[in-house]
């Protein structure tokens, strides 16, 4: 997968996990500034956790070194290594190449949608353009208003508020400028559009809808809320809200409409019982959140960058041979004290001529054991050691085993290998670096 790509999926796994924290813990208050700052938030922190890099601080504390030398072991991108008489085309071969068509059909789909959805998004913009170019500009109560057909209902976008021309009740029309007053001095149109950007980047998701549709009925909260603030009678006001909703059945997408959006959730909320400042408390549960969030990132990156292959293994094929085989035991190192090993640095250490040269080397010299292919063994032998300062090999360990012929013979070549390049630091200091390697034997 490419940086890109799990970028995205890790963006949007992020817009799943923090709005159903929204829908636990704040949905149902009443703190509608706070949700509107939580909200647009959590939609910055999704698409910027994964920016902040923290990876040289997080590889001085063992605990994390040991999770990220773990994690790497479930990521591989694995080195196969087959016992086959023949070179026909393999299976992984085939998979491959429908992960291919799969993940451009994938990638069409998806572009297909952000333009579809883009262009929606431009039209609309367009005619709210066009509808302010041809409404008839005046003053309603001293604020400047843009006057359209009778039949339309009232809205705002950023400063421009749009007032139907057909004659209103005095009381309503001053609490609907009331009401798109709050939307434009606010900048509520910031919101919208934001939530549209989103919704338009991740329309595969369901949950950047979720958030667009919590943005809108949030905002409309807001400026509800002003106008009680503004001394309106709450019980007339919602009889209004009832009379016009009726006559619009449209959907808002760019503009605060006054009478769209869900009608019985902005009753609910003005009868509902406002939340004690105690409540405000929970807010700061996010913060747990986003840092497991940028922790599990860094450990995720540190760990990618440990077991950072080619996705191509060598095609070569591997000839079972049936010698005498006597098992070796994994030999393990006793390491100084004061000689501290890595698990990420700045310069990764490297095998001579790269990570084809390793594969290649791996897929020569590697022979499935007779007593292994006997018994129909097969399986993932994750091999563990470390790259010592001079390029030399040491503390090799079997991290997860199969059967004792199948990982005494990945030991075995792995002692075999020649000196790495070591790794560096970001001072340029060689520095010792723990690595990992997984081999997958498999019988055809």
């Amino acid at each position: 997968m490419t940086p890109l790509f799990i970028y995205f999926i890790k963006a949007n796994l992020a817009l799943a996990l923090l709005y159903i924290s929204y829908r636990l813990l704040f949905r149902n208050d009443t703190f509608f500034g706070l949700r509107r700052i939580t909200l647009l938030g959590m939609l910055l922190v999704a698409f910027l956790y994964q920016l902040p890099d923290i990876s040289n601080w997080l590889s001085t504390r063992p605990t994390i070194s040991e999770m990220v030398s773990y994690y790497s072991t479930i990521l591989p991108k694995d080195i196969i290594v087959e016992a086959t008489t023949h070179i026909n085309k393999t299976t992984e071969e085939v998979n491959a190449d429908w992960g291919k068509v799969v993940m451009n059909c994938f990638i069409i789909v998806y572009l297909a949608g952000v333009l579809l959805l883009t262009i929606r998004c431009f039209a609309e913009m367009i005619n709210l353009f066009v509808t302010y170019r041809r409404s008839k500009k005046g003053l309603i109560n001293g604020i400047k208003v843009c006057l359209i057909p009778e039949t339309e209902e009232p809205y705002s976008f950023f400063k421009w508020i749009f007032i139907p021309t057909k004659p209103q009740n005095k009381l309503v029309l001053g609490e609907i400028l009331q009401h798109e007053t709050a939307h434009t001095r606010q900048m509520h149109s910031f919101d919208v559009l934001l939530g549209e950007l989103v919704s338009i980047i991740c329309w595969i998701n369901p949950f950047a809808w979720y958030f667009k549709k919590e943005i809108n009925i949030n905002l409309e909260y807001l400026a509800d809320q002003e106008v009680m603030y503004a001394g309106y009678n709450k019980k007339e006001y919602q009889y209004h809200l009832i009379g016009m909703e009726h006559s619009n059945m449209a959907i808002a997408n760019l503009y605060n409409n006054f009478s769209v959006l869900p009608l019985k959730k902005r009753i609910s909320m003005l009868n509902k019982k406002r939340t004690k400042n105690v409540g405000k408390v929970k807010y700061l549960a996010l913060i747990p959140v986003a840092a497991a969030m940028l922790l599990f990132n860094n450990i995720d990156v540190m760990a990618r960058i440990v077991n950072n292959r080619t996705t191509e293994a060598s095609k070569a094929p591997v000839t079972v041979t049936t010698p005498e085989f006597v098992p070796e035991k994994t030999e393990e190192v006793s390491l100084p004290q004061d000689d501290k090993v890595y698990t990420v640095c700045e310069v990764m250490p490297e095998f001579p001529g790269g990570q084809g040269k390793l594969l290649q080397f791996l897929a020569t010299s590697i022979k499935y054991p007779a007593e292994a292919f006997e018994k129909k063994e097969e399986g993932r032998v994750t091999l563990t050691f470390i790259v010592e300062k001079d390029g030399s090999i040491s503390d090799i360990k079997v991290a997860r085993s199969v059967s004792p012929s199948l990982d005494a013979e990945a030991v075995r070549v792995a002692k075999s290998m020649p000196k790495w390049t070591p790794g560096k630091n970001k001072d340029g200091e060689i520095i010792r670096i723990a690595y990992t390697v997984p081999v997958i034997f498999r019988l055809q």
